[in-house]
């Protein structure tokens, strides 16, 4: 009886050129695919591919194969994207990203659940299918995770409105600030990518949600540290005042995480041609 999974491994063998390469393209063993190779040949009574010191050449019989049963192995795969145009997706995600960049994306033809948290807690939940992917602030290896990038975000330095300002570090080390926390994550890691050194000044306020942080910023509170996402529109609107924005950008990477055994799925699929 013919096994569809001969065909599978054949084409991705065919594709990457190596039985290592497919067995990782597959999410199968090397010795499977290497199997599921020799039973296809056995079956079909060819050699398909000369098997060379670091690569898997095909054969004129294998190049044929290849052209007749491509299409029809694209076709099953894809199958299952066709069932259903709008898949349920559990996302895990930072609030404020979510509430300012990600939603305003979002249309009325997305099936989402979403579940709040800090990026350890939702690689944690991901690893649990708890949910189907998260957004990640940062990458926490794991074997079993992929991560995609999704947004490069920039730290800029803002002010409360018609504030007389400067840009000297003399001047900004004198001032009220606002912070994520009492380590100043934030803060200190923009002051030592601009000026070179370790800021050393305790925050007035700390209130962990960055959100927070620009509402305490317009109201005249301090001066703080934010993400573009999240002050650039009300920089325009003259809610707040950017005192600086380095021409050595602070940025960090945000990344699409999801398990690598759903790599395939109609969620992650789905997401990331959307998003």
């Amino acid at each position: 009886m013919v096994n569809l999974e001969w065909y599978r491994s054949f084409v991705a063998v065919y594709r990457v050129g190596t039985v290592s390469g497919a067995a990782e393209s597959l999410y199968l063993t090397q010795p499977a695919v290497s199997q599921h190779i020799a039973a296809l040949e056995a079956m079909l009574k060819v050699t398909l591919f000369q098997r060379m010191p670091r690569r898997m050449l095909p054969t004129e019989a294998g190049k044929r194969l290849y052209t007749r049963v491509v299409n029809a192995i694209e076709t099953l795969e894809s199958v299952s994207t066709l069932t259903e145009t709008s898949p349920l997706i559990r996302l895990g995600t930072p609030t404020e990203f979510f509430s300012e960049y990600l939603l305003k994306r979002f249309d009325q033809g997305v099936n989402f659940t979403v579940q709040f948290g800090l990026v350890q807690d939702l690689i944690e939940r991901l690893l649990a299918d708890q949910i189907d992917c998260a957004i990640a602030t940062q990458k926490i290896a794991h074997s079993a995770i992929e991560y995609h990038p999704l947004y490069e975000e920039s730290f800029w330095l803002v002010a409360p409105p018609g504030m007389e300002i400067e840009q000297s570090e003399q001047w900004l080390r004198q001032q009220t600030w606002i912070a994520y926390g009492e380590d100043l994550p934030i803060i200190r890691r923009f002051w030592r990518v601009v000026f070179g050194q370790r800021l050393e000044v305790n925050p007035q306020f700390v209130f962990p949600d960055l959100r927070t942080i620009r509402d305490a910023v317009s109201q005249g509170l301090g001066l703080s540290v934010l993400p573009d996402y999240l002050c650039a529109d009300w920089i325009e609107q003259d809610r707040l005042m950017l005192v600086l924005k380095p021409e050595k950008a602070v940025t960090n990477q945000i990344w699409f995480a999801y398990r690598k055994s759903e790599r395939r799925s109609q969620s992650v699929q789905f997401f990331i041609d959307r998003f």
